[in-house]
């Protein structure tokens, strides 16, 4: 394993550009220490080992062949579980959800789609929320009791507009991105804010 571990090492960090002095800077530890380990004369401790992969955006497990198992047939399942987005937006934040908290550090790439494809997804669920919410407030009694529907019916034409538009984006990206993931192409989520990191 530590041999794995320290050519893994090695391997990002050249493919990067990083220097070993560089490396042992970002991470917080010794020259000697990185050294030892691309070089397999030492197994740093789990914090360190966790620090020195941070820098390149990965775990330890994931750099390891028999730690991660490539499963595109998952990817796409999970890519096609936003379909639920269809019933509730809050249910095509969820399934993936749970699927991607089931699954990442197991199957290669889960964590990346995982983070993208829920970011996509909640990103298309807060306008359908948002109008909803005003839709609420403004069929709320007035202080005589009457329910002004003034108005109201071009209001409701933008709720319809505006759930067609984002759950359409939804389903079309969840179905384009199973399809990419299954033939083992990169995925696209368009518009997404990092809120899960």
């Amino acid at each position: 394993m530590e041999n794995k571990l320290g050519n893994q090492l090695r391997n990002l960090r050249i493919k990067r550009g990083i220097s070993q002095e560089e490396l042992a800077l970002r991470a917080g530890v010794s020259l000697r220490t990185v050294q030892r380990f691309e070089n397999s004369e030492t197994t740093p401790r789990g914090d360190t080992v966790q620090r020195l992969f941070q820098i390149f955006g990965k775990s330890p497990e994931e750099v390891l062949d028999w730690s991660m198992e490539d499963n595109r047939g998952f990817l796409s399942t999970m890519a096609l579980s936003g379909l639920t987005f269809i019933f509730s937006p809050l249910l095509g934040i969820f399934i993936p959800l749970i699927l991607w908290l089931n699954r990442r550090g197991k199957v290669t790439g889960v964590d990346d789609l995982g983070k993208k494809m829920i970011n996509f997804l909640i990103l298309m669920a807060i306008p359908i929320y948002l109008l909803r919410a005003i839709s609420w407030i403004k069929l709320q009694p007035s202080a005589n009791g009457d329910i002004s529907l003034n108005g109201f019916h071009d209001f409701f034409e933008i709720i319809i507009w505006v759930n067609a538009i984002t759950i359409s984006l939804a389903v079309t990206f969840c179905i384009w991105n199973a399809i990419a993931l299954f033939r083992g192409k990169r995925t696209f989520w368009p518009i997404s804010i990092p809120i899960i990191r």
